[in-house]
């Protein structure tokens, strides 16, 4: 592969719609890849302050039961179609992952949070660019409900551990076009002493 070929896979890279999203996701082999090449990003200091999860088919309820919480938590008295609709979030993506940021403080590294954050960045950026190579579409989403404490807790993570956001891993018949991409120009420039 020449650079002129992966520009192309990075270019028709898009975030396709949950609604038309379909099975199959990435099978074992291909879900390794895709987290070989999250281990491969750049980590000053190599503090690893990422990890993935993956939330299988049949923990697809439990997550949904977490959303649920977290929006009864929010509201005081939320509507069951409000409620139904945080259930129904769990189930959305063939193949759903997790990207936990696992940030280590200035008492353990002189090496800034957001390096730390730039680095789980570009991890996520390898994964759904080699999923996209793989043929499949990937979606990343968040939201409030996820970074609650009532998420951090049910999801297990650890004191200096932060939900990131979800990846929604699977098929569609056809990609949609990137939109509102800037151009070279737009971002580049040369520094010039003054």
């Amino acid at each position: 592969m020449n650079a002129q070929q992966l520009v192309e896979i990075i270019r028709t890279r898009t975030s396709a719609p949950l609604r038309h999203m379909s099975p199959p996701g990435p099978n074992a082999d291909e879900l390794k890849l895709i987290v070989e090449a999250a281990a491969a990003a750049p980590d000053h200091g190599r503090l690893h302050p990422f990890r993935i999860m993956e939330i299988p088919a049949d923990a697809r309820n439990a997550l949904g039961a977490l959303f649920e919480e977290g929006v009864k938590a929010a509201h005081e008295a939320p509507t069951e179609e409000a409620l139904s609709r945080a259930r129904e979030k769990a189930q959305r993506g063939p193949v759903l992952l997790v990207l936990v940021g696992c940030f280590h403080g200035a008492d353990e590294t002189s090496i800034p949070k957001y390096e730390q954050m730039i680095s789980a960045g570009t991890a996520l950026q390898n994964m759904v660019l080699v999923a996209h190579t793989l043929g499949y579409a990937s979606r990343i989403t968040s939201g409030t409900t996820a970074r609650s404490a009532i998420f951090h807790k049910g999801l297990g993570l650890s004191e200096n551990e932060e939900f990131l956001c979800f990846i929604s891993l699977g098929k569609v018949d056809e990609a949609r076009p990137a939109k509102g991409r800037q151009e070279v120009q737009e971002i580049f420039s040369v520094w010039s002493p003054e």
